[in-house]
């Protein structure tokens, strides 16, 4: 039986991160563009109620422990309230190995 690829590897490219604050915790999404589609799930820190900044930095390492790539990130504040979106303008290389 051959190896498997890691996960991370068929995520495809990621393109957009969302994070959004909810009374009990920062929640996320992360869109990838190929086969991947969209990983998706809660921060465990920050509390809820930090300083959007914070938040963002947390899920911006979030999203480059998931995807194993150095992510160059642009966020903006987006219409609705308590939720921002960051363009991903680098994706970066994936690993070797």
């Amino acid at each position: 039986m051959g190896k498997r690829e890691p996960y991370w590897r068929r995520l495809g490219t990621p393109a957009t991160l969302v994070l959004y604050r909810t009374p009990n915790r920062w929640r996320y999404a992360v869109y990838f563009t190929g086969p991947g589609g969209i990983a998706d799930g809660g921060l465990d820190e920050p509390a809820p109620s930090c300083e959007p900044v914070i938040a963002q930095t947390a899920m911006h390492r979030k999203a480059e422990e998931l995807t194993h790539r150095t992510l160059e990130v642009t966020w903006q504040e987006a219409d609705q309230d308590g939720c921002w979106t960051g363009v991903i303008t680098n994706p970066g290389p994936l690993p070797a190995s």
